[in-house]
């Protein structure tokens, strides 16, 4: 599948992996990749640390989009990866169903697709966002790493 996507997705360079521009098969299937790994890494009942990186798919996707941003992919920690995996799986979630309700969400570019800024911004016209990341353990007490500062950033914000 991963070929499949590289060329029908990946070859039109790091635009044409915007959820916006996906095609609906590729979205579809991409949603479905960030939802299991969103519910293999947070969990409704016990909140727990990331036991994986992700899907291909999910991690070919962002690291197009760390290459556009910086010119190379060398040097993303395992931390930065799940931080951006996360950011960039709620992002196709977030476009999954937009397409389906119209929920006011402007779309991103590249330099902000994988920003907790852009998420915090929604947030603040959908304050039950919030309440979702809560309910699915993203936003959580946690004294480890970047999932406190998700939560702070997100809470805070």
């Amino acid at each position: 599948m991963l070929s499949q996507f590289n060329n029908q997705v990946l070859s039109y360079g790091p635009a044409a992996v915007l959820p916006q521009n996906l095609n609906p098969t590729w979205l579809e299937r991409l949603q479905k990749a960030a939802d299991e790994f969103l519910d293999s890494n947070f969990d409704l009942h016990e909140c727990k640390d990331p036991r994986d990186v992700g899907d291909p798919l999910l991690m070919a996707c962002v690291y197009e989009i760390v290459a556009y941003q910086t010119g190379e992919t060398r040097g993303l920690s395992i931390d930065d990866m799940a931080e951006k995996l996360t950011v960039y799986s709620l992002s196709v979630i977030m476009e999954a169903v937009h397409r389906d309700q119209d929920i006011g969400l402007e779309p991103p570019d590249l330099d902000n697709i994988l920003s907790m800024e852009r998420i915090i911004k929604y947030k603040r016209k959908n304050p039950e966002f919030v309440e979702f990341l809560k309910n699915i353990c993203i936003v959580r007490n946690s004294d480890k790493g970047w999932f406190r500062n998700l939560k702070e950033k997100l809470i805070t914000s």
